[in-house]
């Protein structure tokens, strides 16, 4: 007979093993530096001239495409190489302080015309008004045309904020070269820097304009004499078209590649304060005359009233 007391024996348990922590992925080796992919950005040429090897690239209409680096001084980029390298640009600086030492303190000057209206120019070369005013508008059969990297198709830097982009583009170069091209963009007493692209509603070519204004209106003559001088020296580049009513304006193109889609044209120019440059890219043959024009029609409109008579 059984005992009713005796305690059953509870049924045996499977055993629970503690669960193994999730393995974690080990350390990664370090990625091999230098084999990263960084995206290709094309920053301006310091004279901002096409190859001279008549290199046009992708056989599509190109796009500004080039980031902080040298976009906004593309020009004043090639003033400083004049004006720290040599030849025509050396003695700009210099002559500026020779001319205010050898200028009568009783010379007669006339006064500056009254400033009627939102830009203009006066009898001297000076301009005033903003340069998105001085830029020609948009014409007929022309639309906005692409961004310029993170500025846009219309754009406005103040002196400080040109200089600043410049400026910070010297980080790798030697101190000597750095404090000399510092005293170099210093003597330029740059103003301000407007930019402004335009495509054919045809969207045949595109077209960038870029105005530099500064105070040292020596330099802005000596960059353009240097930019025909130096293109008329190398004997590669094609000539360009003439510019009517702008005698020493001059256009470029590189030599011509059999074969090639594409064709580019800079044209370069000095109005008083202002050195005007622009670039197109279009469909070869490219249409030569109305790039003229349409440079032309910009020249036309910041014209010194003094050489216009």
């Amino acid at each position: 007979m059984s005992d009713e007391n005796t305690p059953v024996p509870a049924e045996p348990q499977p055993e629970v093993r503690p669960e193994a922590p999730a393995t974690r992925p080990g350390p990664q080796p370090d990625q091999p530096q230098g084999q990263s992919v960084e995206p290709d950005v094309q920053p301006a040429p310091l004279a901002g001239l096409p190859p001279a090897d008549g290199t046009t690239g992708p056989e599509t209409i190109p796009t500004p495409r080039r980031g902080r680096r040298g976009l906004a001084l593309g020009i004043a980029a090639a003033l400083v190489a004049v004006v720290a390298g040599g030849g025509i640009g050396v003695a700009v600086l210099q002559h500026q302080k020779d001319d205010v030492k050898q200028a009568s303190p009783r010379t007669w000057k006339a006064p500056e015309p009254k400033k009627t209206g939102e830009y203009g120019s006066q009898s001297g070369g000076s301009h005033y008004g903003a340069l998105g005013k001085l830029l020609l508008p948009v014409p007929d059969a022309y639309m906005p045309g692409p961004d310029v990297g993170e500025y846009g198709n219309d754009a406005e830097f103040t002196g400080k904020e040109a200089v600043a982009v410049f400026e910070g583009d010297l980080a790798g170069l030697p101190k000597k070269q750095r404090d000399r091209l510092h005293k170099a963009v210093a003597g330029l007493h740059i103003q301000g820097v407007g930019l402004r692209t335009y495509r054919e509603v045809s969207g045949e070519a595109v077209f960038e304009t870029q105005i530099v204004q500064m105070k040292n209106k020596r330099a802005a003559r000596a960059g353009t004499e240097f930019f025909t001088e130096f293109t008329k020296a190398l004997g590669v580049f094609r000539n360009g078209p003439k510019i009517e009513g702008h005698a020493k304006a001059r256009c470029v193109l590189p030599p011509k590649k059999p074969g090639a889609k594409l064709d580019t044209m800079i044209c370069e120019a000095t109005e008083g304060d202002l050195t005007i440059r622009m670039s197109v890219s279009g469909a070869s043959p490219l249409k030569k005359d109305d790039a003229a024009d349409l440079f032309k029609q910009q020249l036309d409109r910041v014209q010194d009233p003094g050489e216009a008579a």
